[in-house]
């Protein structure tokens, strides 16, 4: 009896991952797609900005005042930035 169910087992456990890997890799996709969006406050105005965190990028931006600032999560560099409240003439000293 034993010998008759050993390969069926085995023929269970294949279809069995042969399954499982075929869900866990959308699964995967899925999670790895989906954003994460905070409540924060504008570095310019003040006001209630948006922070997305999706697929190793950062995005803040703010519909107030036009502010928009992507860097990446593991370096930390700039990859876009936008702020129509900050040109030359506001960093001029007097």
């Amino acid at each position: 009896m034993k010998a008759m169910e050993r390969p069926a087992e085995k023929i269970l456990e294949s279809l069995f991952a042969a399954d499982i890997s075929k869900v866990i890799a959308p699964a995967k996709a899925a999670i790895t797609t989906q954003s994460v969006v905070q409540r924060v406050h504008c570095p310019t105005c003040g006001r209630h900005a948006e922070r997305y965190h999706q697929q190793g990028t950062v995005r803040t931006q703010c519909s107030h005042c036009d502010y928009l600032m992507t860097i990446c999560s593991e370096t930390g560099r700039v990859i876009e930035s936008y702020a129509p409240s900050f040109t030359p003439a506001a960093f001029r000293m007097a």
